[in-house]
C-alpha cells in the first residue's frame, strides 16, 4: 500500500506538469487513501457515508481518479451541461475495479435529465459531513446508475412564491448481482439483474427574502423489483425449500413499480405490492439569518400501508438539528440526531384468515425482503449504516441482522484558518438485532471520529486529509484506525 501512495503522488505530478486541455468548470482529480486499522473492521466512520468507495476491511487502500463538470458551472444559464467519469482501483475492497460515478446531465430551465451513475446527495439535508445518514437514502452505497428525471424548484400559480413545489422520478439497474452470486452463502438468498426505481415529491412554504423562516414537507419511495431471486425459501411455495423465482420486466412491470401495485409469487391470498416497495416522509424547518442559520429536521421511514398511513402511531423516527455559525476559528456548525427503529409497527404479525379476521402488521424488518437481497447495494445499506450492513456478515448471508436500534449522534466542524479544516463525529447505540432473531441481550456500540483537513495556500489544488477512528462494543467489536487521503485536482 505505501508503494501504491508513491505512485499516485508521481502520477499527480505529472499531471499537473502536461494537462494542457480546457473544460471550462470542469475538474479533474486524483485521490489516494489508505486505512489501517487494529480489529475485525475498520472503525465505522472511516468506511460509512463514502459513497460505498471506502471499505470495511481493517487494511486497505484505493486509487481514485476522475473528470468531473457539475451542472452548476452553468449556473444562471437556460440550458446547462454537467458530466462525470470517476474510476477507482481498490486494495482490500470487495471490487478491486470500481466505476464510481459516469453519467450526463442535460437541464433546460427547471428541467433535468441524468442518465448514469451519480453519487446523489441526501434530501433535505444540509452539512453531510456531520449527517449520521439517512433512513431511506443515504450516502453509504454505491450509486445506482439510472435515467433520473428532476423538477427542481418551481412556483405554484397565484401563490407569489410562497408555496413552491420540486418532485424527481427514475428507473435504474442495480450492478451488485455477480458481486451477490459471488458473495453470498450457499443456499441462502441472493437476487441478480435487479431493476430499481425511485420518486419524491417535496413542497416549500416561505419566502426567505421576506420572512427568514421556511418549512418543507415530503414524501419519497423507492422499489426494488424484476431480474431474479435465487434459493428463496417459503412455506407458501414448494414447502419451504429453496427455488428460483423469475420475476416480470415488461412495461407492466414498470407500470407497477411506479404506481405501487401488483403482488409478488410469494404473496399469497394477501398480495401486497410487487417488488420490495419502502420510502419515507421528511419534513424540516429552517431559519436563514444573515450571519447564520438553524435547522430542525425529521424522518419517517415506512416499510408497507401499516407504516404509510401511520395506522400503529409514529415511533420511529430520525430527528435532528444543526446550526451554522459566524466565521470564527472554534466552532462552524453543529448537529445533533436521535435515530429509533425500535417499533416497526409492533412485534405482532398476522394476515387475517376465516378464523381470526383480525389483521395486524407489525414486524416489519427494515431493509429485509424475503425475494430480494434488501436495501443494499454490493454489501452496504443505501439507508442508515447504524442498520449494520451485510457486508458485516462473517457468514456472507446477505441480510440485515440488526435493525432494531436506538442511537444518538453529535457532529461538530470547525474552520481555524482558510488551509485547515476539522471535524468530529461521535455516536453512541444500543442494538437489539431484529424480531424474528434477536440478540440475548442488547448491545452497546460506539463509534468515534476526528478528522482533519489541510489544503496548502502554497500547493494550489492538493489537499491531505488524516482520520483518526475508534469503535467500541460487542456489535462490530472493538477497533482503532487511521486512514490517510491526498487529493489533487486540476481546475480548468
Amino acid at each position: 500500500m505505501k508503494h501504491n501512495v508513491i505512485t499516485i503522488i508521481l502520477i499527480l505530478l505529472a499531471l499537473d506538469s502536461f494537462a494542457q486541455s480546457r473544460w471550462a468548470g470542469a475538474e479533474v482529480f486524483a485521490e489516494a487513501s489508505v486505512t489501517v486499522a487494529h480489529g475485525d473492521y475498520a472503525p465505522l466512520w472511516l468506511s460509512a457515508n463514502r459513497y460505498g468507495v471506502a471499505s470495511v476491511r481493517k487494511l486497505s487502500n484505493y486509487e481514485r481518479f476522475g473528470l468531473i463538470r457539475p451542472i452548476e458551472a452553468d449556473s444562471g444559464r437556460t440550458w446547462r451541461l454537467g458530466y462525470a467519469a470517476d474510476i477507482a482501483i481498490g486494495f482490500g475492497h470487495e471490487r478491486t475495479f470500481m466505476l464510481q460515478q459516469a453519467y450526463a446531465e442535460v437541464a433546460w430551465k427547471v428541467l433535468r435529465l441524468t442518465v448514469g451513475a451519480k453519487e446523489q446527495p441526501m434530501e433535505t439535508c444540509e452539512l453531510p459531513e456531520l449527517s449520521s445518514g439517512a433512513m431511506m437514502l443515504g450516502i453509504n452505497a454505491r450509486p445506482i446508475p439510472q435515467a433520473r428525471l428532476d423538477i427542481d424548484w418551481f412556483n405554484i400559480p397565484f401563490t407569489k412564491g410562497w408555496w413552491r413545489w420540486k418532485l424527481h422520478g427514475s428507473f435504474g439497474l442495480t450492478t451488485d448481482g455477480k458481486w451477490q452470486e459471488s458473495w453470498h452463502a450457499p443456499m441462502t438468498r441472493y437476487a441478480r439483474h435487479t431493476l430499481y426505481h425511485q420518486k419524491a415529491l417535496f413542497w416549500q412554504f416561505g419566502r426567505k427574502d421576506i420572512f427568514p423562516l421556511t418549512y418543507e414537507i415530503g414524501i419519497q419511495m423507492a422499489t426494488q423489483f424484476g431480474g431474479t431471486s435465487y434459493n428463496v425459501r417459503t412455506t407458501r411455495l414448494n414447502d419451504n425449500q429453496p427455488i428460483d423465482i423469475k420475476h416480470n420486466t415488461n412495461l407492466r412491470a414498470f407500470w407497477q413499480a411506479l404506481t405501487c401495485q401488483g403482488d409478488d409469487a410469494t404473496d399469497g391470498t394477501n398480495p401486497n405490492s410487487a417488488g420490495n416497495t419502502l420510502g419515507s416522509y421528511l419534513m424540516q424547518l429552517k431559519y436563514h439569518g444573515k450571519k447564520w442559520q438553524a435547522r430542525a429536521y425529521w424522518e419517517r421511514f415506512f416499510e408497507d400501508h401499516s407504516m404509510l398511513t401511520v395506522q400503529y402511531g409514529i415511533r420511529d423516527m430520525l430527528i435532528g438539528g444543526d446550526v451554522s455559525l459566524p466565521k470564527n476559528p472554534f466552532l462552524s456548525a453543529a448537529k445533533l440526531e436521535f435515530l429509533c427503529t425500535r417499533n416497526q409497527s409492533g412485534a405482532v404479525y398476522h394476515d387475517g384468515t376465516h378464523n381470526i379476521p383480525d389483521a395486524m402488521a407489525g414486524q416489519d424488518n427494515y431493509y429485509n425482503h424475503l425475494l430480494y437481497a434488501g436495501w443494499q447495494h454490493y454489501g452496504q445499506t443505501i439507508g442508515h449504516p447504524f442498520l449494520t450492513s451485510p457486508i458485516y456478515n462473517a457468514d456472507h448471508n446477505i441480510t440485515f441482522r440488526n435493525n432494531r436500534i436506538r442511537a444518538w449522534h453529535v457532529g461538530l466542524s470547525g474552520d481555524p484558518s482558510e488551509e485547515w479544516h476539522w471535524r468530529a463525529l461521535l455516536s453512541f447505540t444500543k442494538n437489539w438485532g431484529k424480531y424474528e432473531k434477536p440478540f440475548d441481550d442488547p448491545m452497546c456500540q460506539q463509534y468515534f471520529l476526528l478528522e482533519g483537513t489541510y489544503r496548502p495556500r502554497w500547493a494550489k489544488g492538493w489537499q491531505g486529509t488524516l482520520g483518526l477512528g475508534l469503535d467500541h462494543g460487542p456489535l462490530l467489536g472493538n477497533s482503532q484506525g487511521f486512514q490517510l487521503s491526498i487529493r489533487k485536482t486540476f481546475d480548468y
